[in-house]
């Protein structure tokens, strides 16, 4: 960052404890929120897994999930599949 810009960004602060407290407390409002919304976001794969636990096998589904989110990861399809073949032919020997 430049040295205007710096000085800039400093010339905009408040330099009044009050105006502070209220930037602050402002900021740990919102913060607060975002921290709450993130908990129950949290809460709710727990609930859907808990919903379905008696209607699927919840742990084979997790790591075929898991699965997959690893497949939209990989660059190199064609090799990944070569690749997997390969490993999964030497489990059946």
């Amino acid at each position: 960052m430049s040295r205007k810009r710096k000085d800039e960004e400093a010339a905009r602060m408040p330099t009044e404890l009050s105006e502070i407290k209220a930037i602050v407390d402002e900021f740990m409002s919102r913060y607060d929120n975002v921290e709450n919304e993130i908990d129950l976001l949290k809460e709710d794969p727990k609930n859907l897994v808990e919903e379905f636990r008696d209607r699927l096998d919840m742990k084979t589904l997790k790591q075929a999930i898991r699965t997959i989110k690893i497949k939209k990861k990989v660059s190199h399809k064609n090799t990944y599949d070569a690749f997997v073949d390969i490993l999964e032919q030497r489990e059946t020997i």
